[in-house]
């Protein structure tokens, strides 16, 4: 733990989730993307359209899901669909904003996936 308290993984969720303004839309991968995700709606992005790599787009994220392909990634969803539609939307320049991996790095620059 940290002096403040917190433990880096912790500041790194509160760090990514402040990077994800209101308004906009994001392709949201597993764990600490979705963590991220999640807090930025419930805390200062409620209008957050979260797009999850297997489908669930838009989806209110009452409870956080456990990964991008189960329910709660569908829960009040405006659309349901697969990857290859996700890519397309993020090629089409659609996105504002890709979480797929978060990474940690060591002083010597090598990362370290938590």
């Amino acid at each position: 733990m940290a002096e403040n308290g917190y433990k880096p993984t912790e500041l790194l969720i509160c760090t990514a989730s402040r990077q994800v303004p209101d308004n906009t839309t994001a392709f949201i991968g597993t764990g600490i993307p979705m963590v991220a995700a999640s807090l930025a709606q419930k805390m200062h992005a409620p209008n957050l359209v979260a797009f999850f790599e297997f489908g669930g787009v838009g989806a209110i994220l009452d409870d956080l899901p456990i990964a991008v392909g189960e329910r709660r990634s569908f829960h009040r969803t405006v659309a349901a669909t697969g990857l290859a539609d996700m890519v397309e939307t993020a090629q089409g320049g659609l996105l504002n904003t890709v979480f797929l991996v978060v990474h940690k790095l060591t002083r010597m620059g090598t990362s370290i996936v938590p």
